[in-house]
């Protein structure tokens, strides 16, 4: 009789265990079919009433078979309600509509663009190698206009997911002018002026950002814009200096080359706010905490800019290195939290 190599799993324990790599390794299925409806814009066609997957088909203009069983699939882990065969909205659903006032749309087409699906298709050649997929993620979408509004569009939607955790979590009232480094369009800096009606602002970020920045009245003149680049200055003089997922975009070195010019322009007083995603503790890991969306993070800016997300020793060595001294970290009611620096 022959021998086989592969052991029967002998408990329950052992079955799970295999089921859950599993699970794991066909992981990405879920979230491409997600991204698949979400660009389709099936949640906006569907209404109040409970719809049939050929009636969805139709108004998207897709094969009715092949969106019924994405979305069977969707619906199996709680992304729209499957009833006797048609199909209604539930709470994450919701959120897929365009016109949703915490619509995830745009993000989950963001997530699911051919150039970020790609270079995470070329993960093992990043592994090997150490290097992001992409050449240049933000030289790649300043050449694609079409892709460029996707990515607007996705990053606003997710910082409207943060900013009022973040504005809850830090009293911006006590601050004078403050600068929004790298700052995108600006909704972040807009809410917290707009929470802090003695503050002002300053916008920085590159020239073709900067022009897209939309007026907003409720603040008017509170808010300047100022364009340029962060690796060179000269950046605004300011009180105190805000950066949002800006860091975790470049290397210890390029952040390091962002914190000192920052640091020359800041004032003899200056605070210093960085706001991301704290990777847990070594002390965290061993109380059996290590989870956290940060990981997942991680690996996308390993594959897409070369960043990297960090723990707060090593915000505390990168601020040493730059002028600034570390102060604190304060954690917010989303996967964000506030890093707090003032000058050395």
């Amino acid at each position: 009789m022959e021998s086989h190599s592969i052991a029967i799993c002998e408990n329950a324990g052992e079955r799970e265990s295999v089921m859950k790599l599993v699970e794991i390794s066909a992981g990405y299925w879920l979230p491409r079919a997600l991204h698949v409806v979400a660009d389709l814009g099936v949640a906006d066609a569907l209404d109040e009433e409970p719809r049939s997957a050929d009636y969805l088909a139709a108004e998207v203009g897709v094969n009715a078979d092949a969106l019924d069983r994405v979305l069977r699939l969707l619906a199996s882990h709680d992304v729209f309600r499957r009833n006797e065969g048609k199909y209604e909205h539930n709470a994450l659903s919701l959120a897929l509509r365009s016109d949703h006032p915490q619509s995830m749309r745009a993000y989950v087409r963001l997530v699911g663009l051919p150039v970020f699906w790609k270079s995470w298709g070329a993960l093992e050649e990043v592994v090997r190698s150490g290097k992001p997929a992409v050449t240049d993620i933000f030289a790649y979408l300043k050449e694609h206009p079409r892709e460029t509004e996707i990515f607007d569009a996705g990053m606003k939607s997710k910082a409207q997911s943060a900013i009022s955790p973040v504005i809850a979590a830090y009293d911006f009232s006590q601050l004078g002018t403050i600068a929004d480094i790298g700052g995108g369009l600006g909704h972040l800096l807009k809410a917290i002026l707009k929470s802090s009606p003695k503050s002002r602002g300053v916008l920085f970020d590159q020239a073709h950002v900067i022009e897209r920045v939309e007026p907003d009245q409720a603040i008017g003149t509170r808010l300047t814009l100022q364009a340029g680049d962060f690796f060179r200055g000269p950046l605004p003089s300011c009180d105190a200096y805000m950066v949002m997922e800006v860091l975790h975009d470049w290397t210890d070195k390029q952040s390091r080359q962002i914190l000192q010019q920052i640091r020359s322009a800041a004032s003899g007083a200056a605070k210093l706010l960085v706001i991301e995603t704290m990777l847990p503790s070594a002390s965290a890991w061993t109380a059996g905490q290590g989870e956290h969306f940060g990981h997942s993070l991680d690996i996308n800016m390993l594959v897409l800019t070369g960043g990297r997300e960090r723990t707060s020793d090593e915000f505390a060595r990168l601020f040493a290195d730059s002028g600034w001294r570390f102060l604190r970290v304060m954690p917010t009611a989303s996967p964000y939290s506030i890093v707090e620096a003032i000058t050395a």
